[in-house]
């Protein structure tokens, strides 16, 4: 242990399930206000990938008002479940990878952690890949030539596309290398400058469409037999975006001042700034309906239509400063703590970081990303893999512990939560089989439109069957009330 000698509860933790970054937060560290995480979540909804998941809807026939609907609904489900899951943090002060051993035990908790950091690491490359093509528009914009480098290949990228990708990489790693704290003041004024842009756009579709009355009133190209399957795939994908966030939502809420906090910081900043920000996103794709005579869903190709070189540049490094605030609060973050989890007495955040950042890049989204129907078919399977792991924490925190651990117990592999938890092994396999099913068999395929909902709801029911007798009293002040429910 980095300090030496520490006692958590008045026991020593075991060297590998313990450093300073995942040591509990508490006192003076638990400093962050309601308006913190109203600003953080400011920087996490101007999302690109969920923008797009948005503009989608209209793209597959859906009217304004329909995608708006399927926008707000999926929002809200969102943030219930993030507001469930927050509470045990910030009670705790853990982040994501130490609360999860309560329910899976210190050893099987490894499982879904080394998954989460993957899909962290995956989402990472994704968004940089975003914030370098915002980069390549900016550049474009301000040098003639350079357009002409895309004639030499590099890796599957233009070389002009590769050097964008390289600034990204190096503006990323700037920013997550000065730790929590550089990223909670990086989100405090990148989150809400990016409003401004978006305002510009829907001010621009709302004059070439001759009112916001016309971007309304698309009329809806989708068939009453197609909507509904249309609208829960909407939903899920949605749900995909911010699916591993809301696994890990903890790794924020660990240094709220209070429960209050957090919660009315993310009430504001969360369902409300998503379904602004998805609605500027529908409005500005209907425009550009208007425009182009077709939808186009990324909004930094529609910067790049304007001739004002200045408007262009402008609004790119806005999207720049987006993308960089939603990767590295949620991304950055999650996979910091996850990968310090997994060898806590080698890594700690920042290390962990620079690997994510690392991979992220050699995972070389730009081979896919644009493909059509990619994007909607990978956000649909982070959900389907995220949702198990989900249902089974908040049965585990709510019913099974009734919102008490012991504390201690977190980060010793012969306390009450050591080893192997096999049930929510189970739980967690057979949700996922659930999710998935309607992707593994053809003849129930529909399935697959609510693989989220299938993926919590019978991971959550699994688990609470295997557990059920394992409930405990309420009152797990100390490790010897916890002994009924040891992990196997």
């Amino acid at each position: 242990m980095e300090n030496g000698r520490v006692l958590i509860d008045g026991k020593e933790p075991n060297e590998n399930l313990y450093n300073n970054d995942l040591a509990p937060v508490s006192g003076k560290r638990k400093n962050w206000t309601w308006w913190a995480y109203a600003a953080i979540w400011m920087g996490i909804v101007h999302n690109i990938v969920a923008w797009e998941v948005a503009a989608h809807l209209m793209v597959a026939g859906m009217s304004f008002w329909q995608a708006f609907s399927c926008v707000s609904s999926a929002y809200l489900i969102a943030f219930i479940a993030i507001a469930f899951n927050s509470y045990s943090g910030a009670k705790y002060g853990v982040p994501f990878p130490v609360i999860i051993r309560a329910s899976f035990g210190t050893k099987g908790a490894q499982l879904p952690v080394f998954i989460r950091a993957c899909l962290g690491i995956f989402w990472f490359g994704v968004h940089m890949y975003i914030g370098s093509i915002a980069v390549n528009v900016i550049l474009a914009s301000s040098f003639p030539v350079w357009d002409s480098l895309g004639n030499v290949n590099v890796l599957g990228m233009a070389l002009n596309e590769f050097i964008a990708f390289v600034i990204t990489f190096i503006l990323h790693a700037f920013v997550i290398s000065h730790g929590m704290e550089r990223i909670r003041k990086f989100e405090s004024w990148a989150g809400p400058v990016i409003m401004i842009i978006a305002v510009g756009l829907v001010i621009w579709a709302a004059n070439v469409s001759g009112g916001v009355g016309n971007l309304v009133s698309i009329p809806s190209t989708i068939s009453d037999s197609e909507f509904w399957p249309t609208f829960f795939i909407g939903m899920t994908a949605l749900l995909g975006t911010v699916a591993t966030l809301i696994l890990n939502i903890s790794d924020l809420t660990r240094f709220s001042r209070s429960q209050k906090d957090h919660f009315i910081g993310q009430g504001v900043g969360m369902p409300t700034m998503f379904i602004l920000f998805s609605l500027m996103a529908l409005l500005t794709t209907a425009g550009t309906m208007y425009a182009f005579d077709e939808p186009i869903t990324n909004p930094i190709y529609i910067l790049a239509q304007f001739d004002n070189p200045f408007i262009v540049v402008v609004g790119a490094v806005s999207i720049l400063i987006s993308t960089l605030s939603v990767n590295v609060a949620t991304n950055g973050v999650a996979v910091g703590y996850d990968l310090t989890n997994l060898a806590p007495s080698k890594l700690n955040f920042r290390k962990s970081a620079i690997i994510a950042l690392i991979f992220g890049a050699i995972s070389a989204p730009w081979l896919w990303y644009e493909e059509g129907g990619a994007l909607d078919m990978v956000v649909g399977a982070i959900g389907s893999t995220m949702a198990p792991v989900l249902g089974i924490m908040l049965i585990d925190f709510f019913i099974i512990h009734r919102k008490k651990y012991y504390l201690g117990g977190l980060f010793r592999h012969d306390g009450v939560y050591g080893g192997w938890n096999l049930n929510a092994l189970i739980a967690f396999v057979v949700g996922a089989l659930a999710a998935y099913s309607g992707l593994i068999i053809p003849s129930i395929s529909y399935l697959y439109n609510y693989n989220w909902f299938i993926g919590v709801g019978v991971a959550a029911i699994t688990y609470t069957a295997l557990m059920w007798s394992k409930r405990t009293a309420g009152n797990e002040n100390t490790e010897s009330n916890n002994t009924s429910d040891k992990a196997i």
